[in-house]
């Protein structure tokens, strides 16, 4: 029985309809770098990195939009508001354009410019669009394209370069009868009204230089260049303001109102009024450290300030006497690196270390926590410096104590959102790698988890005792893996993943050696079992990124080369020649093939029914049965809101089923529907109840304890369906045994415990 969401896209040769998956999905995307402001008739429109959000200026109600409302997820590079056509345009890194119609708001994808095929990839990227006589003029990095806002389609594009080639232009802006373009080469310009603008040869040359921001401002040009300058050009000459010092960093935004000129780099904003005098210049702002800005809108006397760690701030004009932070409720940041699901919580950080375990670049990212759908950011402090944040271990004991791995810095102890200790070597068991450097500090630790004791396991790469535990006493314990690999220290010696079996046997995944499994019962020497490639242990290869034990004690084994699985995992040290199985599916066609062959699998997650969520580096997710054989699904960018087919975690939520997807550019769930087991039948209830006439899915029975017998009748005793549970949820198709669909009436659902002791009697109505 197929349960997946198989979603298709209706391509025209020109757009794509963009489609709402909200239904089935919610988006928990970062919002806090703003690439750009734009003002509608009543609301600000903030451009994100692949999402944007509306404030209305009367309500202050804010209203996000993500893929799950059908954008695409790209990387945004400009974007624009047009007042008369009241559509919201977004332009991207690839060249795809969005439309977002203000009023009933519909998106329309258009594609012209991703499909071209003389227009190279990295030619493709929007860099500025402005509004003239119902055409947006497109700046990109081939040229000049016009589309027509209100008719929406393409109208002629300019190569201006030498003999009409393709030359990156980073804005345009008009001046009497002149359309002016600001290029990596010069300005140009040509009269806006000439009908054959795309012939080069009616294009101008005025002056060479390296510009970066070109705009119209009363009867002049302002122009700013590499060299961090302040230019005007007044028809005739162009001049370097002197009188205005060089800007610190590179022209982020170039805009006027008419009254005001706004520069924006990305340290600060300036504001001059027609005279070039600065009226106003920012760079700090109270409760708000570190600023640095993308873009600002100014709107009578506020100013809109777009930054790259908090959205929109929103100040007094002229002086800034108060600040309003305008920001949508989500994580730190998109690019997630790992997830920790406890019943109603979710715990995320954004690492990392690369496929080497090389932490470097050092990153400072701090933790995001979603608890009631609510987020809670903890930012990184320069008091504790855990940087490169890998991992969430929570406290099954105490919920609101965490500890999260840092692969640099040792162990970082969150309790009630509050960061109170790092532990490392001078507080802990915790050891640095030894590189003949006293001085040199550097505690890679990976995945931790806790047993069923309450104890902590906790994986340190590139050190002899690789392997350690703190005691649920606060006694820590240390185990040497030099039984099983030689030279932690050199070589591709990095530990990731630690998964702990019902019998208490920890397999870890390693980076080269396969996976360990560990028992610390057994004595020196016979404490570990290796699974490794072809007759020693028949993995792809040894560089293991996933594991997860399900729950009928079965070991899967996620590799950069495919997936595998050990059955009977609290067996292995009994078994005198440990394999583990390839999983052979067999295709539509009806030829069989070995389960994600070649693929690199980056996560493995059991849900409530031993189902199987795999996650992949390149080819999204797939839902899969509990022994993997059939598919039930298979998320991509493509057919769900998935922005990108590169996973790096999931995590599922027991208690409502809910599925977490965190990826390389953002986070998404998906409300699953199974659950784990409850322990008494007290609260089963099924829905939809009433089932309508035109319904197509599934009824889900939910609060199931494990194996529990369930049988469906109608209202005269005739059995129509009978199953036994996996997890607290099962499905029904609304069919007597798959081969019709029942019909309208009252149906009784009659379940038992697995002893037989605990009985339950619901109803469902069905209307044909």
């Amino acid at each position: 029985m197929k349960r997946g969401l198989y979603l298709l896209l209706l391509i025209c040769c020109m757009s794509v309809n963009g489609q709402s998956f909200e239904n089935s999905w919610l988006g928990h995307y970062s919002y806090n770098n703003v690439i750009d402001i734009s003002l509608g008739s009543d609301k600000i429109y903030g451009a994100s990195e692949n999402a944007f959000f509306t404030y209305d200026l009367q309500s202050n109600e804010i209203e996000k939009f993500s893929t799950v409302n059908g954008l695409s997820g790209e990387q945004i590079s400009t974007a624009y508001l047009s007042q008369s056509a009241q559509k919201y345009v977004l332009g991207y890194d690839n060249g795809l354009i969005e439309v977002f119609d203000a009023n009933t708001e519909e998106i329309r994808k258009v594609v012209g410019i991703v499909d071209k095929p003389t227009i190279p990839p990295n030619k493709k990227k929007l860099n500025h669009i402005m509004e003239y006589n119902g055409f947006l003029y497109i700046s990109t990095n081939y040229g000049i394209s016009l589309y027509d806002i209100n008719a929406l389609e393409f109208g002629d594009t300019y190569f201006i370069g030498p003999n009409g080639s393709q030359l990156e232009v980073r804005q345009t802006t008009i001046l009497g009868e002149y359309i002016y373009a600001a290029t990596n080469v010069g300005m140009f310009r040509a009269l806006v009204n000439n009908d054959n603008l795309i012939d080069f040869a009616e294009w101008q040359r005025v002056f060479d230089s390296n510009w970066w921001g070109i705009a119209a401002f009363g009867d002049t040009i302002y122009l700013v260049n590499n060299n961090r300058r302040l230019y005007e050009y007044d028809g005739t000459s162009l001049l370097i303001q002197s009188q205005i010092p060089q800007y610190a960093t590179l022209l982020e935004d170039l805009k006027t109102d008419g009254t005001y000129l706004t520069v924006v780099n990305n340290t600060k904003v300036h504001i001059y009024d027609t005279g070039l005098n600065e009226v106003l210049e920012i760079d700090t702002l109270e409760e708000f450290p570190d600023l640095k800005f993308n873009s600002a809108l100014l709107l009578a006397n506020k100013i809109f300030l777009g930054t790259e760690d908090y959205g929109i701030l929103e100040t007094t004009f002229p002086t800034t006497s108060t600040v309003n932070q305008i920001l949508p409720d989500g994580p730190l940041l998109n690019n997630i690196f790992s997830l920790t699901a406890v019943p109603d919580e979710l715990w995320v950080v954004y690492g990392d270390y690369n496929a080497g375990y090389n932490p470097y670049p050092l990153a400072r990212r701090g933790v995001s926590h979603l608890q009631e759908l609510a987020w809670t950011n903890i930012p990184y402090t320069a008091e504790f410096d855990a940087r490169n944040l890998v991992h969430t271990s929570v406290n099954p004991s105490n919920t609101s104590q965490v500890y999260i791995s840092s692969f640099f810095s040792g162990m970082l102890k969150i309790e009630d959102n509050i960061p109170t200790e790092l532990l490392n070597t001078t507080n802990s068991d915790l050891e640095s790698l030894d590189i003949g450097n006293p001085n040199y500090i550097d505690i890679r630790v990976g995945e931790t988890q806790y047993d069923e004791n309450g104890d902590l396991w906790v994986l340190t790469s590139k050190i002899d005792n690789g392997i350690k535990v703190l005691r649920s006493s606060g006694q820590w314990n240390s185990y040497s893996i030099t039984e099983t690999i030689s030279d932690p220290l050199g070589g591709e010696n990095g530990l990731s993943k630690i998964e702990i079996s019902d019998g208490g046997i920890k397999f870890i995944a390693t980076q080269s050696h396969g996976v360990l499994a560990f028992d610390e019962t057994r004595s020196e020497g016979a404490r570990f079992v290796t699974l490794g490639e072809e007759e020693e242990g028949n993995l792809p290869t040894t560089d293991v990124r996933a594991l997860n034990v399900d729950k009928t004690g079965n070991l899967w084994i996620g590799t950069v080369k495919g997936i595998r699985v050990y059955y009977g995992a609290d067996n292995i040290f009994n078994d005198s020649n440990p394999q583990s199985d390839n999983i052979i599916i067999v295709e539509e066609d009806g030829v069989p093939k070995e389960l994600l062959f070649e693929q690199t699998v980056t996560d493995i997650e059991v849900d409530g029914s031993n189902n199987k969520w795999i996650a992949t580096s390149a080819s999204g997710v797939f839902y899969l049965s509990s022994d993997a054989t059939e598919t039930f699904a298979h998320f991509t960018k493509d057919n769900s809101p998935l922005p990108t087919n590169t996973i790096n975690d999931i995590e599922i939520d027991s208690e409502s089923g809910r599925i977490y997807i965190g990826t390389s550019k953002g986070l998404i769930s998906f409300q699953g529907t199974s659950t784990g087991p409850k322990d008494t039948l007290e609260n089963v209830y099924a829905y939809p109840n009433p089932v309508r006439p035109g319904f197509s899915g599934n009824l889900t029975i939910s609060g199931l304890t494990n194996n529990a017998n369930v049988k469906i009748t109608d209202i005269e005793g005739n059995l129509v369906y009978e199953t036994t549970s996996e997890g607290g949820t099962l499905l029904w198709d609304l069919t007597a045994f798959g081969r019709h669909k029942v019909a309208s009436g009252v149906y009784l659902i009659l379940i038992a415990s697995e002893d037989g002791i605990e009985t339950k009697v619901t109803k469902v109505m069905v209307v044909r």
